[in-house]
């Protein structure tokens, strides 16, 4: 029980996972035993706790334990789908082609991560910049300004006003304003962290039409991917439903999957039960299962429209990078514009009352 707990503190990266997924598919595949495939794993692992990981599943297997088992341990490191997928391979003697199938599905998520922040990594730079840029000009560029023209008793519009008060109010509080927004972000992060709070600031976010799509094809994408690796595995369609109704965020779609699960048992199919919840389940996704379903050939089925429905993510999120870029230029230059207004607004200002009558 105290190994169980302790072990609730590792965590690994995809690529780590890659690393270990991938590595134990080639070395089973070549006959390696699997204590010693974890051995050649753990040491060309470079993080410390990758490698203290790896040396506790090792032992954990040595006590007799099988590979699922070991990592079921290790509940926040290995998801719940990652575990029953090797626990089937185990069972039905096909764990070096799961691991691989596996293997493979962590390399699509990888680079569908990368394309991601790839894609939001302008934006996110021209915010930063943006913040970066009115936090210096508030906090020590400004209040030189305001100091000279507030000595000088000009009196100032009502915006100019505005601003040089506020850079100086930035001035004389920058460090507290500074530790406060650090703290309201961590706090933020550690917030979203907690499940139920991250569900509702997920639902939150679908409230916005562009943003609600986006999660749909991507719930649409994980779910199908999901139940195809499982399905490929051996595992019984209702087991798979039960499983895969906990990797998609939207809680509408969750309770279909549940429906699904609970027509099954009743002897429906599953391409009629879609039928019945046509608003969190397209035609395209209906069709696609019927003929699955027919063919015997579900899981594939499955995952091909998982790669379609993958794509109309990244399509979404480059979009709306497109959209976001010019969006923030301008808001850059919104800001430098006022900023530059209410300085040069009182500069005139001060040239007319000095200029000879």
């Amino acid at each position: 029980m105290k190994l169980a707990l302790f072990s609730k503190n590792y965590t690994l990266s995809s690529e780590e996972k890659l690393s270990i997924i991938e590595g134990l598919s080639i070395m089973l595949s070549a006959g390696v035993p699997i204590l010693e495939a974890l051995d050649s794993i753990a040491e060309d692992m470079y993080k410390k706790s990758a490698k203290a990981l790896i040396e506790k599943l090792s032992r954990e297997i040595s006590s007799g334990k099988s590979l699922a088992e070991a990592m079921e341990i290790f509940p926040n490191t290995f998801d719940t789908v990652t575990i029953n997928i090797i626990k089937s391979g185990e069972t039905s003697g096909k764990l070096e082609q799961v691991l691989k199938d596996l293997a493979e599905n962590i390399k699509q998520n990888i680079e569908t991560m990368s394309s991601v922040r790839s894609a939001l990594f302008y934006p996110a730079l021209v915010l930063l910049v943006l913040i970066g840029l009115s936090f210096y000009m508030f906090s020590f560029a400004l209040p030189r300004i305001a100091k000279v023209f507030f000595d000088l008793a000009i009196e100032l519009p009502a915006y100019s006003s505005f601003v040089l008060r506020s850079s100086l109010f930035f001035q004389k509080y920058w460090v507290y304003i500074l530790v406060a927004l650090i703290i309201m972000s961590l706090l933020f992060i550690r917030l979203v962290m907690i499940p139920k709070i991250r569900a509702r600031f997920v639902i939150l976010l679908t409230k916005i039409p562009a943003l609600k799509t986006l999660v749909r094809f991507m719930d649409l994408s994980r779910f199908t991917n999901t139940t195809a690796l499982l399905l490929s595995a051996g595992i019984p369609i209702i087991e798979v439903l039960n499983i895969a109704k906990n990797v998609v965020v939207s809680p509408r779609l969750r309770s279909d999957i549940e429906y699904l699960s609970d027509s099954l048992a009743r002897g429906s199919n599953l391409a009629e039960s879609m039928k019945n919840r046509q608003t969190s389940f397209p035609s395209l996704l209906r069709r696609v299962v019927g003929v699955g379903e027919e063919t015997g050939n579900l899981d594939k089925s499955l995952m091909d429209i998982s790669g379609h429905y993958e794509k109309q993510f990244t399509d979404i999120v480059k979009n709306l990078t497109v959209i976001l870029e010019p969006l923030l230029l301008i808001i850059i230059g919104f800001v430098v514009g006022i900023v530059l207004l209410s300085v040069i607004a009182p500069i005139y200002q001060l040239i007319g009352q000095l200029s000879p009558q």
